[in-house]
């Protein structure tokens, strides 16, 4: 007989995966920016750690201009790699009225 998984047990095993799966991007983000002298600042409900079954990873990134695209693209596809919504934002793009809005929440990486 199949294992019945109800609503709320597969809610909480979504939220797992994607929790893993935001640590192992920050992993790999933390190293990319250490690498490449600039920085991700990840923020919502990654950087707050309360993940949950319908969570996205957020992130501003924070590079020279050169370097700029390769580090949001990397970060896109290391959320891709992993099944989880990326929302990624260029620091040269976001307005002001963002960044002051995200800046009390955001976790520097590296």
């Amino acid at each position: 007989m199949p294992e019945i998984v109800t609503v709320p047990e597969r809610k909480a095993r979504e939220a797992a995966r994607r929790r893993a799966a935001a640590l192992d991007v920050m992993t790999e983000a933390r190293e990319f920016a250490r690498t490449r002298g600039g920085r991700f600042y990840v923020f919502g409900s990654v950087a707050a750690g309360r993940i949950k079954y319908d969570s996205d990873f957020d992130v501003v990134v924070d590079f020279q201009f050169g370097i700029e695209a390769e580090a949001a693209d990397f970060v896109e596809e290391a959320c891709q790699r992993r099944r989880l919504p990326s929302d990624v934002h260029l620091k040269s793009r976001a307005s002001k009225r963002f960044l002051d809005r995200i800046r009390d929440q955001m976790v520097s990486l590296p």
